[in-house]
Order: structure tokens, then sequence, then C-alpha cells
């Protein structure tokens, strides 16, 4: 058979092209199928990204003056070892949450307080002629706080931190309040914004009356030095007019107030030292300096195998008003001051806590406030509150209270041509109950 030329024969068998294509395809598969595998296997080997539990806790400040520390007998390891325990066991610390990719812990708390209250008067005929004194009433108080907190490691090994409160107060339908109790940052030992004055040290706030009453904020800046282990320095220059609640006016302050104070913190023990020096604007173009003192003290020690704790604390001022009594008897005072007012003064405080079982706990305290305003012809007023408050609370599980409080206040307000300072003398009895609530 002649085959022509140009005429190609075709052939029926498999190219060698055709055949490596062929064989490249499951190589390629297989290829793709183990990649696809190793990373499956690599995916699973990693945990998968949640929310991260965390503590703020600020790290433990480097003291300016170190000592060596006391050696302590062996015997006492294991009771230390135990304490040390029943100390992380009480942590108060702010827990919150790291979210994914920042090393910033962040807390949100809050607490709410309902209850139903009764409010007795009885005044002198003096008092009730001016008719502003309060009948005898039945109400239900509502307050709230809530809490955002933030704490972090920088770069440069300095601790940041920041804070924001707000607390709301309704007594009434026509009488609620939304204020700001902080708005601070800390960086290392400094801090900035509205914040606690470091002057205040008995702050009351395991009574609901007092308690439902936001602490006094100030405009801060301030710096603080742990000096040894047990003891700190604070120094801070402070605007009391940054709390509206305080009624005592400050225009014409061309300083802040300058607090000094010094904290020791040892075995259960605490001292508190401070004092304040204050601008205070007079008539014209004069200004005086008030000054004020305070020193405090709490103990806790366990008794019966239950913590009892007693605190004390004593304070005088001249001039400086807004440094002394509680937040009770600061909202009584300052609605019948003016800033211009010349004013001496001290008070005082004792009070007492118990923890009888897990659930159940008592607290008592008594104080009295002196307050009066000279002149250069004699005495322009005077404010005397004497007061006495006792609550029981049982606590079934952590972050409820329900509680029971009672207080009586005898109180004496008379200045020359006030009539709402004389309405406000006399006794004032108060009882309530109250569940509060804390996340």
């Amino acid at each position: 058979m002649v085959i022509p030329s140009g005429i190609a024969l075709e052939s029926h068998g498999p190219s060698p092209n055709a055949t490596q294509a062929r064989l490249a395809v499951p190589a390629l598969a297989a290829v793709c199928a183990a990649m696809l595998a190793a990373s499956q296997a690599q995916a699973a080997s990693k945990p998968p990204v949640f929310l991260r539990s965390c503590t703020i806790t600020p790290p433990d400040p480097t003291p300016l003056f170190s000592f060596p520390a006391a050696s302590k007998p062996a015997a006492a390891s294991a009771d230390d070892d135990d304490e040390g325990e029943d100390k992380d066991d009480d942590d108060e610390s702010p827990r919150g949450f790291l979210s994914p990719g920042s090393g910033t812990c962040i807390a949100v708390s809050g607490t709410v307080n309902a209850g139903i209250q009764h409010d007795g008067y009885k005044a002198n005929a003096l008092a009730r002629a001016t008719g502003l004194v309060p009948q005898a009433a039945i109400s239900f108080p509502l307050s709230a706080t809530f809490r955002i907190e933030t704490g972090q490691m920088l770069a440069d090994g300095h601790y940041l931190a920041t804070a924001f409160e707000f607390s709301m107060d309704t007594a009434g339908a026509e009488d609620q309040t939304l204020t700001m109790g902080e708005a601070s940052v800390t960086v290392g030992a400094f801090v900035f914004g509205l914040a606690g004055s470091r002057f205040d040290f008995w702050a009351g706030d395991d009574f609901a009356f007092i308690g439902r009453i936001p602490s006094r904020t100030v405009g801060l800046i301030g710096y603080e030095r742990q000096l040894t282990n047990e003891l700190s320095l604070s120094l801070s220059a402070e605007d009391v007019a940054a709390d509206r609640r305080t009624v005592v006016s400050t225009t014409g302050n061309r300083y802040p107030d300058a607090v000094m104070r010094l904290l020791y913190e040892q075995d259960g023990l605490t001292l508190h030292g401070g004092v304040a020096v204050r601008e205070v604007p007079s008539a014209g173009s004069s200004h005086r300096v008030g000054r004020a003192a305070i020193l405090g003290a709490t103990w806790e020690k366990t008794l019966f195998d239950r913590p009892l704790t007693l605190t004390a604390q004593i304070a005088g001022a001249v001039d400086a008003a807004p440094y002394l009594g509680s937040r009770l008897d600061q909202r009584t005072a300052f609605s019948v001051l003016t800033g211009d007012l010349a004013t001496r003064g001290w008070s005082g405080v004792v009070a007492i806590g118990r923890e009888w079982t897990d659930e159940w706990s008592t607290n008592a305290y008594v104080s009295r406030y002196r307050l009066s305003i000279p002149n250069p012809s004699g005495l322009a007023g005077r404010i005397q509150i004497d007061r006495v408050a006792a609550n029981i609370v049982w606590a079934p599980v952590d972050g409820l209270r329900l509680g029971l409080e009672g207080s009586l206040a005898w109180q004496k307000l008379d200045i020359t041509g006030n009539a709402r300072a004389a309405s406000l003398s006399g006794r004032q009895s108060s009882a309530q109950l109250f569940v509060e609530r804390t996340f």
C-alpha cells in the first residue's frame, strides 16, 4: 500500500503528552488534598478565640525607702499561707475581660438599690411657724450606679487606668438626678480628671441612707508615691466647684485647693491623716485662706472567728466647710450656706461593723457636726447635727443584700434671717427596708 506524500498517518495509541497530562491530574489533586488536610489540621490545633477573663490589679509600686524584711518564725509560715489564701478569696479587684487582640482589661459593674422609706419630723413652734417643715411621708427611693474601668501595662512600664462612673437617684417622680461620680485617667503615679477627694476617709457606704448620696466629686490633679511598704503620700490640687451638689459658692477662686494625705496600712490597721488649704473669696477683692485637717483610723480584727471593724474619724476646719461632716451632714449644711460666710467647726464619727454569719451582718455609727458662723459683731449663726444610725443586713448570695435600717438626727440650725435654716431644726427619724443588687 502506497501512502501519498504529505498525508500523515493517524495513530490510535496514546501520545506521550496526553499520557503525562492524564498522570498529572491525579497528582495535582493529591497535592491539593494534602495541602487542604494540612491547613485543616493546623486550624484544628489552634484554639478558638474567645473573650478572656482578667482582673484589674495595679502593680505594686516600688517604695521610695526600703528596709530589710524582718525574719518570721518558721512555725508561723503555715498561718501566713492561710492568711494569704484568705486575702486572695476576699480580693475585691474589679474583674473584667480582655478583648481579642488587646491587652486592655475592661471591667463593667454597677449597683441598684431600691426600698421603701418612712420619714418623720418633730419640730418646735418656731420651726413650724416657717411653714417649711416637711410632713411625715412614705417614699420609694431608687438609686443606681454604673461604672466602667480599664487597666493595662504600657510598653514603657507605666500602668494606665481609666474609670467612668455615673449615678442616678430617684426620690420621686419629679426628683431625678443623674450625676457623674468619676471620670479619671491614671498614668503611673499621676491621676487627672473627676474623682473623690483625697481628703475624705470614712464614706459610710455600709448604710443605705448615706450610700444613696453620691460621694463628693472634685476636679483633681494628683500624685501618689509609696514611701515604704506600709506608708504612702498623696499630693493633689482639687476643685470642689466640680461637684454641683456643693451649694457653697466658690466663685472668684483663683487657685484650686491643695491637699496632702498620709496613709498607713498594715495588719488590719489603717491610719489616714490629711490637711487641706483653700482660697476663700471675700467681699471686694480680698481673699481669706481656709484650712482643714482630718485624722481617721480603721481597725479590722477577727473576733470569735468572725470579722469586726471599728472606724473613728475627727476633722476640724476654719473657712473650709466642704471638708467637714458626712454626705448627709453636708447636704443639710450646704443648703443654707453661702460662699462669703466665715466658718469654724469640727465633725467626728465612730462606726462599728460586725459579721455574725456568712449571711448576716450589722452596722452602727454615731456622728456629731458643729459649725459656727462668726462675724465682727458676734456670732451670726450655728449649725449642730447629732446623728445615730444602725442596720441589719442579710446577704443570701454574693451581690444581693436585703436590709432594715433606721436613723435619728437632732438638728439645730440657727442663722440670722434664714427661714430655711429654721425649718430644718428639730428631730428627724427615718426607717427603711431596702434591697440592693450588685453586678
